[in-house]
């Protein structure tokens, strides 16, 4: 993809014109994931379980997180009998009242510890900071599983991989598909790591072949 700016319309006057602007949206995310994929090794092959290192993902969830700031500006509450109620900047500053910023960055400012204490030390001012995290975690959560689809679209077009239809294999479904029970049980605590939670992947990884090695 070129370094020129790509401008996409955000009202649309006709069926051909929506059209265009599809085709145009298209283009550039496949540029976009292309360029991902060379950045990021094993992107989009269907046999790598997991490409995303830790320090790959922080950056991804970085880089999601800005987006989202971009589109949820930050919101001012003040603290108005015993409620936390949102007001403009002028209306909130010219109060004097105990008053918070929320937008995404302050939100992911706490340690999983202290977003805990908090549930329990001003539970109405939990209830929105929750609130915001858990829309974010689910945007990001999407966002990496379309980057993944995508990469996993392209590749195959690129090593002319055709899918093709076959009776259920049960073990693979169960075990050793990327889209496996198994798989599914590690991303999960991979998405959970993620999110601040402590797991051990290690301890995961072990538990699972353990599991594997039962049913040989």
């Amino acid at each position: 993809m070129d370094n020129q700016s790509i401008s996409i319309a955000t009202v649309i006057t006709g069926i051909k014109d929506g059209a265009y602007q599809q085709a145009k949206v298209r283009g550039v995310t496949r540029s976009i994931v292309e360029s991902l994929m060379a950045f990021i090794p094993g992107l989009g092959d269907p046999t790598v379980a997991d490409p995303f290192s830790d320090e790959v993902r922080e950056e991804l969830r970085a880089g999601y997180m800005q987006r989202w700031a971009e589109t949820n500006p930050s919101k001012l509450f003040v603290a108005v009998d015993g409620n936390w109620v949102e007001k403009s900047e002028k209306e909130g500053m010219a109060l004097k009242a105990e008053k918070f910023t929320l937008d995404v960055y302050s939100a992911f400012s706490y340690t999983q510890q202290a977003f805990g204490a908090l549930k329990n030390e001003q539970p109405k001012k939990h209830e929105l900071i929750g609130g915001v995290r858990t829309k974010v975690n689910k945007y990001i959560h999407n966002c990496l599983a379309d980057l993944k689809r995508e990469a996993t679209r392209i590749y195959k077009e690129k090593n002319n991989i055709v899918a093709t239809r076959t009776t259920v294999d049960y073990f693979d479904w169960l075990l050793t598909g990327d889209k496996s029970v198994m798989a599914n049980i590690r991303q999960r605590a991979i998405n959970a790591k993620a999110k601040g939670e402590e797991v051990d992947i290690a301890t995961i990884d072990k538990a699972i072949a353990a599991f594997k090695g039962k049913l040989k």
